[in-house]
């Protein structure tokens, strides 16, 4: 499996590796949607991890690019904002699925279900499922 990782913050894409490390997966790591962009391009990922708010081009718009280079990539948001709008939006650029950072916890869980069941990170925005726990802030 490839997987980018993307998000402005060193210590969550170094979690999020950690979190989904293992035998077959290789990893390509980005600090901006920019970025993302333009190494999916050559990289092709299967996942990607993508951050909303980073400086310069935000994860949706990231989301949106980064289908059109490489439709069969599946995009999993993972910020920590739980807002609906928010979930819609995500849904609207064409993520896979929405978690809340706080339950980074579910993420090797939540990309095997969604590998054998596409329902499971689909469901409607404004309300969670098992691929979209509640968020707390």
């Amino acid at each position: 499996m490839k997987l980018m990782i993307v998000d402005d913050h060193p210590a969550t894409r170094k979690l999020i590796r950690q979190l989904l490390d293992g035998p077959g997966v290789t990893f390509c790591e980005c600090a901006s949607g920019d970025e993302a962009m333009l190494r999916a391009h050559d990289f092709q990922p299967d996942w990607v991890t993508m951050d909303i708010h980073m400086p310069g081009l935000n994860g949706l718009k990231a989301t949106s690019e980064i289908i059109k280079q490489s439709p069969r990539s599946r995009i999993l948001i993972v910020s920590a904002d739980n807002e609906s709008y928010l979930r819609g939006m995500a849904h609207l650029a064409g993520a896979t699925g929405y978690l809340c950072k706080e339950n980074l916890i579910e993420l090797r869980t939540l990309i095997t279900k969604t590998e054998t069941n596409t329902e499971v990170a689909t469901s409607p925005p404004d309300r969670p499922t098992d691929a979209s726990p509640p968020c707390h802030l």
